[in-house]
């Protein structure tokens, strides 16, 4: 009798290796003589999942039930530009890149990998490389850093008069 595996995922979330295993084990479960019908509701997957599962091991051994490489649109963005990106985002202002402006927006990040890396992106990816960078929006604040405490008080002061 086979237990229950867990189907709280389906199966996107869960890493190569675990996907793998669990693809031999369900295809010895009924290569030991198991339903496939049962197989397929104790690891929570259609019946004809199963029966692919056991082709490609009877076509391609253990290698047919390996995980395979994502399908889609390889990113415009390499890992190494991903990381230049950060770290000019980090540690330069928009200023030293020959910005007008002194803090960063999407917009000037899209300009500069147009400018520096050669590549045309939409605002939402740009958002999606600093997202997955783990940078955030961030809300500056209103108080410009210049002002005069003295007269801010004594203007205020004025006023409620």
């Amino acid at each position: 009798m086979i237990t229950r595996v867990s189907t709280s995922s389906d199966g996107r979330s869960v890493d190569s290796a675990a996907r793998t295993s669990r693809r031999m084990q369900a295809v010895k479960s009924v290569r030991e003589g198991q339903p496939v019908a049962e197989v397929a509701r104790a690891y929570g997957v259609a019946v004809r999942t199963v029966y692919r599962w056991l082709s490609s091991f009877a076509n391609e051994g253990q290698a047919g039930l390996t995980t395979k490489p994502r399908s889609g649109r390889p990113p415009k963005v390499t890992a190494e530009e991903m990381a230049w990106i950060a770290r000019t985002v980090r540690e330069e202002t928009p200023q030293q890149m020959r910005f007008p402006y002194a803090l960063w927006t999407l917009s000037l990040i899209r300009e500069l990998i147009r400018r520096h890396l050669g590549k045309s992106l939409t605002p939402a990816s740009v958002s999606r490389i600093m997202k997955l960078l783990g940078f955030t929006a961030q809300k500056p604040l209103y108080r410009a850093w210049q002002q005069d405490p003295e007269l801010v008080r004594n203007v205020s002061t004025f006023f409620r008069q």
